[in-house]
């Protein structure tokens, strides 16, 4: 992983906190990084950006499990540690540049206290290895320049004299933590993410009262003409793909067994066999017999689509019917007996099926338009004096253009944001970012096909189905 892009998400970059707990099951062995709920159908529709203020967009970025996450190198599947990052810390940033007290800004005259620039920085810091003096000033340029521009974006809320309830902030809270599938993973996340209650509703808090700021301009509203116009411009992401929902009983045995270990798994898994033959109940049997970590749900394996499972185990559950019980089936993994649940075919979604989500996309994208809109307007507006030297020769081609001091600047709407950069705007909370944002008219690549065996679904509304698209919360940079 290259370093820009560990920056990029530079509060919680580092905690790769994967939520798939993939197992050696019947799925192929895929990165983790690629999976996707299971019910998931491709290609996924076009991606726009969506204006949640906190929602972490990949299962990676939710919360650590008790078990590690996956990493999967030449076919082997090997544990990482919770909370760790594929690329490896290092020692840390060293800035030598003194530090200053006081404001590093003044916004209209309101200050922008050093602390809150120091905290985002030293973020970086301490999570990163040796970043180049060039890029570093790059970095401290953009951690202004936001800082700046909520602070613009909170005189704008005051002066509109927006208040949002606490009892709204509340329900939006609840929403965001049904996105961790289980209380536990919201604690580790919490944990590992270093981040607080607080500090997550501050920013729900802080997308809100921006939200009401936007719709006051009445441009966030979306016509049913222009959600009609982008089903049509995008009507082959709306495919429904053939899929099967089923669960199963996994003996584990290595494909190079010897007969003794190889009589042994088959001798258990015609036990489980036996006990379903004779009425019991599949989820008891499961949690009783199978030795994949879907055993405590009964071996659900939620619906997947052809190419998702090793040959032998598709070939065979494609085969059965809705509620079709198989005799055990050998794959490299082990014995499985699988039970299909429910078949669904391939088909196109109806645009009332989508409308609501390409709605909420179409929104967000206005959103951020608008936002952007908003926040150059502001600029041209007020007076801004930095207070803080960043050196011109370290900062070169920075979103300012360098500077050797501190300086007054009115109406700077450049807009210009350095990739490895990082964001903290209300939009793109540090404690969840969420990736890169896609256009649009850009469809991201199909979701559910590389699924890891039994890796449990994402927290809603991070990796979703095709009729609603996921981009990152803090819009495209």
């Amino acid at each position: 992983m290259k370093l820009p892009l560990k920056l990029r998400s530079f509060a919680i970059s580092t905690v790769a906190l994967a939520s798939l707990a993939a197992t050696t099951g019947c799925k192929k062995d895929t990165p983790p990084s690629a999976a996707a709920p299971a019910n998931a159908a491709a290609p996924v529709a076009p991606a726009v950006p969506a204006a949640d203020p906190a929602a972490p967009a990949d299962p990676s970025a939710d919360a650590g499990t008790t078990e590690g996450t996956l990493r999967v190198e030449n076919l082997k599947v090997e544990p990482v540690a919770p909370g760790t990052d594929s690329q490896p810390a290092g020692e840390g940033t060293v800035d030598t540049e003194p530090r200053i007290t006081g404001p590093v800004a003044l916004v209209n005259d309101r200050p922008i206290d050093s602390a809150l620039y120091y905290e985002e920085l030293d973020k970086i810091l301490k999570r990163s290895a040796k970043i180049p003096p060039e890029r570093l000033a790059r970095i401290k340029e953009n951690i202004l320049k936001r800082l700046v521009e909520k602070e613009l974006i909170t005189q704008a809320v005051a002066t509109a004299t927006i208040v949002v309830p606490d009892a709204h902030i509340e329900k939006e809270f609840e929403e965001y933590k049904k996105r961790f599938r289980t209380e536990e993973q919201f604690q580790s996340y919490l944990t590992h993410g270093k981040v607080t209650l607080d500090s997550i509703k501050s920013r729900i808090r802080e997308k809100k009262e921006l939200e009401l700021l936007l719709e006051k301009s009445g441009k966030l509203a979306v016509t049913d003409a222009e959600i009609e116009d982008f089903y049509k411009k995008n009507e082959r992401f709306y495919q429904e793909r053939e899929g099967i929902k089923a669960r199963h009983i996994l003996v584990k045995v290595a494909e190079n067994a010897s007969k003794e270990e190889e009589d042994k798994a088959l001798s258990r898994v015609k036990e489980a066999e036996a006990e379903l033959k004779k009425g019991g109940d599949f989820d008891k049997v499961a949690e009783k017999f199978s030795e994949g970590p879907s055993a405590p749900k009964g071996g659900d394996l939620g619906f997947f689509g052809r190419g998702q499972m090793v040959k032998p185990f598709e070939d065979k559950a494609f085969t059965m019917n809705a509620g079709e019980t198989s005799a055990p089936v050998r794959t490299r993994f082990g014995y499985h007996i699988i039970q299909v649940l429910e078949k669904r075919e391939a088909r196109q979604k109806t645009l009332d099926e989508v409308k609501p989500t390409i709605s909420e996309s179409l929104r967000n994208k206005k959103f951020f338009q608008e936002r952007r809109d908003l926040i150059n307007g502001l600029r041209t507006s007020a007076k801004i004096e930095e207070k803080i030297v960043i050196p011109k020769s370290a900062a070169g081609d920075d979103a300012h253009g360098g500077h050797g001091g501190a300086s007054t600047r009115e109406g700077r709407a450049d807009g210009a944001v350095p990739a490895e950069a990082p964001s903290i705007d209300p939009a793109a909370p540090a404690e969840a970012p969420t990736g890169d944002a896609k256009p649009a008219e850009a469809p991201v690549a199909p979701a559910g096909d590389a699924k890891p065996a039994e890796a449990p679904a994402a927290p809603a509304g991070d990796a979703k189905p095709a009729e609603a698209p996921a981009a990152p919360a803090g819009g495209a940079k």
